[in-house]
């Protein structure tokens, strides 16, 4: 219904460089512009939203570094980098030297809990996270594993991968989208499940500090394992960013999904999860994140013993931003 070629990633666009009124300079990719404003991301100070107003109204041509020029955007106040005849461009890697990476943000956090008394338990889990914006385009990599034990018996062993792809309209608060999830959990009567959906979203409020967006759709799941089903679904689901101090320290997020059985009127699964991401400046990108993953299914097939409806667990872990 929904190829797996919309998943394929873009190549960032080039970096800008703003200039305000009073002179001061930001860097930083552009993911949207329109007559009031433009959306800057910067990779220290994040999202960044800039009236017109506040650019300078004839920027000066600058020369960059070795190998490029920067000239004037059609957008006063704005610089692009371009190649110059001639001359290779440098280019700044992002991740592990690889220049496809460039323009991406990554965070990677792991966690551990151990306790020994009455039980014996041993946690842990890993996370990492990937997304990449620009004016046409906004691409999100979610993952977690989580591994448990209590007596040194496996207790949980699960974790999922998301992979969501948004196309932005110009000039709009409109945008189409799709979202592959793949889950892995060895209690469930399924092991492996894959998800995916495509349809349309919308940007309710997009600011500096808060962004909500909603989405709708259609598409179908598969799972393997002792129970092998293809199972045609809808998708509602919103997701929602909150940074409430300057400079960006905190960051509150939760996503929230509800999958419709459209073979099976009344039945429905759901996935939520909500984060508690802390920054510590001093630290050059380290940080703490606490949260929860939730899960539920109004009916389970095959049921095997122990299973539930509900997953729910919480985590704490450290990570940093790269």
């Amino acid at each position: 219904m929904f190829p797996f070629f919309f998943f394929c990633l873009v190549v960032p666009a080039g970096a800008a460089i703003v200039t305000l009124s009073n002179g001061d300079q930001l860097s930083g990719t552009i993911i949207r512009e329109n007559e009031k404003e433009i959306t800057l991301r910067h990779k220290v100070l994040g999202i960044l939203i800039i009236p017109r107003s506040k650019l300078q109204s004839k920027p000066e041509t600058d020369q960059g570094q070795t190998g490029t020029v920067l000239h004037e955007s059609v957008s006063a106040g704005i610089k692009k980098t371009a190649s110059q005849p001639g001359k290779s461009r440098p280019v700044k890697s992002r991740l592990f030297g690889f220049d496809f990476f460039e323009g991406w943000t990554h965070h990677l956090a792991a966690g551990i809990k151990g306790e020994e008394g009455n039980d014996v338990s041993m946690d842990s889990s890993i996370a990492y996270d990937a997304a990449f914006n620009d004016q046409a385009h906004r691409l999100a990599l979610t993952s977690a594993y989580y591994y448990e034990t209590k007596d040194r018996n496996k207790d949980t062993s699960k974790g999922h991968v998301n992979v969501v792809r948004d196309w932005l309209l110009p000039e709009s608060e409109w945008f189409y989208y799709s979202y592959l999830r793949y889950e892995y959990d060895s209690f469930k009567s399924w092991k492996h499940r894959v998800s995916l959906s495509g349809g349309c979203g919308y940007d309710f409020y997009r600011r500096e500090n808060f962004e909500l967006s909603g989405r709708v759709g259609l598409g179908g799941s598969r799972t393997w394992g002792t129970e092998n089903d293809y199972a045609p679904e809808g998708l509602f689901g919103f997701e929602w960013t909150w940074k409430p101090l300057k400079p960006e320290s905190h960051t509150l997020s939760a996503e929230f999904i509800v999958y419709p059985d459209l073979d099976d009127a009344g039945e429905y699964r759901t996935w939520a999860q909500g984060k508690w991401r802390i920054s510590f400046s001093s630290l050059r990108g380290f940080g703490i994140e606490l949260g929860f993953e939730h899960e539920y299914e109004s009916i389970i097939k095959d049921k095997l013993e122990n299973e539930n409806h509900y997953d729910l667990i919480y985590f704490g872990r450290f990570g940093v931003d790269f």
